[in-house]
């Protein structure tokens, strides 16, 4: 498996399909801090800053999965799925994807907290920031389960839109799209209840116990249709051949 996941990070990297992922989530985090964040207590900068990089991992995320899912060639997919399992194959690229996600986190993660002179107290130097946010435990901690939500929907999307569950690529777009807008704004998504939630609370903002179980089961569930529908693909081309 770790073989699979180098293979497929290697594809993804050399395909340069990263780069307008990486390049649109650079602008909407730089967006929201341009935007300013309110006054309030000393938490509240932050939790706002950690909140809108965590929000914004959605859309992001689908796009970097939809490039990861379709950055392999159909003659190597195939070769890799007979040498393995299509099942493998797949999982590795639903995993390369999330991985990159991850990464992303972080970085925006040590944005947020570097960048945020409301929560740093003006203090000058690296050290005086993450001293500072070191001094909001709770704030920080709320932003990572806050992402870690976010992480779960937008892998989600990702495999819901996108080959092998939707394979015509305008309609997978435009899908990726609108399903990414939708769990942001709806509170039937975990995330939107989350991020709902967490604006209207008087407290550093959890994301609470039922959106993280929703997102968690979310991502099992299209992880699963994505993987059968994979078998089911590579079966049929096999059996064509």
């Amino acid at each position: 498996m770790i073989a699979l996941l180098r293979y497929q990070a290697a594809i993804l990297v050399r395909s340069n399909r990263w780069i307008f992922p990486l390049i649109g989530y650079g602008v909407l985090i730089l967006t929201g801090a341009v935007g300013g964040r309110p006054a309030g207590p000393p938490w509240l900068p932050l939790a706002d800053g950690l909140d809108w990089s965590a929000a914004m991992l959605i859309p992001v995320l689908a796009f970097l999965t939809r490039s990861m899912l379709t950055a392999e060639p159909d003659a190597s997919r195939a070769c890799v799925a007979a040498a393995t399992s299509p099942v493998r194959a797949q999982l590795a690229a639903l995993l390369a994807a999330i991985g990159g996600g991850v990464a992303l986190a972080v970085v925006a993660t040590c944005f947020e907290v570097l960048s945020n002179p409301a929560v740093t107290g003006h203090s000058s130097g690296i050290l005086g920031s993450v001293a500072a946010a070191i001094a909001h435990p709770g704030t920080l901690t709320a932003g990572l389960a806050m992402t870690a939500v976010c992480l779960l929907v937008g892998s989600a999307v990702g495999a819901l839109c996108n080959p092998p569950l939707l394979r015509h690529p305008a309609a997978a777009m435009l899908a990726t799209l609108a399903v990414a807008i939708f769990a942001l704004a709806s509170d039937v998504s975990p995330a939107g209840a989350a991020l709902r939630q967490a604006s209207s609370a008087q407290s550093p903002h959890w994301p609470g116990a039922v959106p993280v179980l929703g997102a968690a089961v979310l991502l099992v569930v299209t992880w699963s249709a994505s993987l059968f529908a994979a078998t089911r693909r590579d079966t049929r081309s096999a059996s064509t051949a």
